[in-house]
């Protein structure tokens, strides 16, 4: 089901065309692109009120050839070596097609710049690792600018995950990630290992590699 927001030129059915095609343009790109990122990461673990129990901090330069990583030098880290707190993860698998069986649009708001469109899952309860948040899309190139989701039902050890991602354009028109910030809560081995923790990673540096 998709529905627009009144005066807007565009259907929301057009934008979210616009959107999917743009987004599926830029996945072909970066992953046919040889690229170099300083990757910044804070990982804490956190009580129910969400202060800080534990913390560990990494700065690494990421080599990628396409969608594989080819190489990982660690610049600084906080880490030990048998600590890895709160890299629980939640593969994301999201289409922002009009014709993606699996969710509901909305347009809830137009700006100067941007298209807000909030997503729901269309199965209720929803289904194991379907997301609902909002997406921002750029109003006059339709790359994904922001995405903010929560995931219901998570997969895996995660009983708890949600996450926001900002992108930005390089110069040339590749579109990649800023920053991400993630929330969540894990147990595992039988229940006995439980954790709350945040996690915050920036995105800098690019360099395309010939």
């Amino acid at each position: 089901m998709a529905s627009a927001a009144p005066g807007d030129s565009l259907s929301l059915r057009e934008i979210l065309l616009r959107a999917d095609s743009v987004s599926v343009l830029q996945d072909s790109l970066l992953g046919h692109t040889n690229y170099k990122v300083k990757v910044e990461a804070i990982f804490n673990e956190v009580d129910e009120a969400g202060r800080i129990k534990d913390s560990d901090t990494s700065i690494t330069l990421v080599t990628m050839q396409g969608d594989k990583e080819i190489s990982r030098e660690v610049l600084y880290s906080t880490r030990r070596p048998e600590g890895k707190k709160g890299e629980e993860k939640e593969e994301l698998k999201f289409s922002l097609s009009p014709d993606n069986p699996d969710y509901n649009f909305s347009l809830t708001a137009v700006d100067d710049s941007s298209y807000i469109i909030a997503v729901a899952p269309r199965e209720s309860p929803p289904g194991k690792g379907d997301v609902a948040g909002t997406v921002v899309i750029d109003r006059q190139r339709f790359f994904t600018k922001r995405i903010d989701f929560e995931v219901p039902r998570p997969e895996g050890a995660l009983k708890e995950f949600s996450t926001s991602m900002n992108f930005e354009p390089l110069e040339g028109g590749l579109v990649v990630m800023e920053d991400m910030n993630m929330r969540g809560y894990a147990r595992a081995f039988l229940g006995i290992f439980k954790i709350r923790f945040t996690g915050e990673i920036r995105f800098t540096e690019y360099e395309i590699l010939e």
